[in-house]
């Protein structure tokens, strides 16, 4: 029993010892006054830049989940940051994610736990007519472009990061129920339905969100119940330790 115990602790630490991290990581708190601004993440085979994003993003990037499945201080919106982290060698964008969970719970001692919870919830389907998505001709990982206004722009996107994008605009999480494995070239301008709905007296975000999906990118939302692991934060520091 002494033995496979000693095994036991041994594989954990050995796993634990495994876990990747970044080579050279730099957080910075922004302060800029035109906040928000145009937040920005770019991701590369080696490096990982996020600007202008707030604290609760960084969770969201690093654990692939919307932030209506993160429950945590409200403050966790209204801190914000600068990151900039690099790996020695080429590195997986599952990987990066990994390097920067390491770094939130390093940096900003970042504890929590998971409770599954049933939600309303909607699942993102093909509408009738078909997929209007254009797919990535080039290798890449996924990026979103910096726009203002209700413009959500991304490359090399797959639609779990489309459905966790427009989840808080929904309210709800959005479950990929599409069944397209494929990484795309996504741009959704929800302007003219602003516009539209402006035209028509108050402005319903969530009608102009769905008719949006559906003319642009020929995709739809239907809602269900859906059972979700929220994840609760149980411990984060506002800012993080020195560089």
């Amino acid at each position: 029993m002494k033995t496979k115990i000693a095994f036991l602790i041994f594989f954990a630490c050995a796993a634990l010892a495994a876990q990747p991290a970044f080579d050279a990581a730099s957080i910075r708190t922004n302060n800029d006054a035109d906040r928000p601004g145009s937040p920005m993440a770019q991701v590369s085979p080696g490096a990982l830049t996020m600007r202008n994003q707030a604290l609760v993003y960084l969770i969201q990037w690093a654990y692939d989940v919307p932030r209506v499945e993160i429950e945590g201080p409200p403050w966790l919106r209204e801190v914000w940051f600068d990151v900039q982290a690099k790996t020695s060698k080429p590195a997986t964008e599952t990987e990066l994610r990994l390097m920067l969970r390491k770094l939130l719970e390093d940096r900003f001692g970042l504890k929590f736990h998971k409770e599954p919870r049933v939600l309303p919830a909607y699942a993102l389907t093909i509408a009738k007519g078909g997929s209007k998505l254009q797919e990535s001709t080039t290798e890449g990982t996924f990026s979103i472009e910096p726009r203002n206004g209700p413009v959500f722009v991304a490359h090399n996107a797959r639609l779990t990061d489309l459905a966790n994008g427009i989840a808080d605009e929904a309210g709800r999480p959005i479950v990929d129920a599409t069944g397209l494995q494929g990484r795309y070239e996504i741009r959704m301008d929800l302007t003219p339905y602003l516009r539209r709905e402006a035209g028509q007296g108050p402005v319903d975000t969530e009608s102009v969100l769905f008719t949006g999906l559906q003319e642009v990118l020929g995709l739809k939302l239907e809602p269900r119940k859906e059972s979700v692991d929220v994840l609760v934060i149980d411990h984060v520091e506002k800012a993080p330790t020195e560089n």
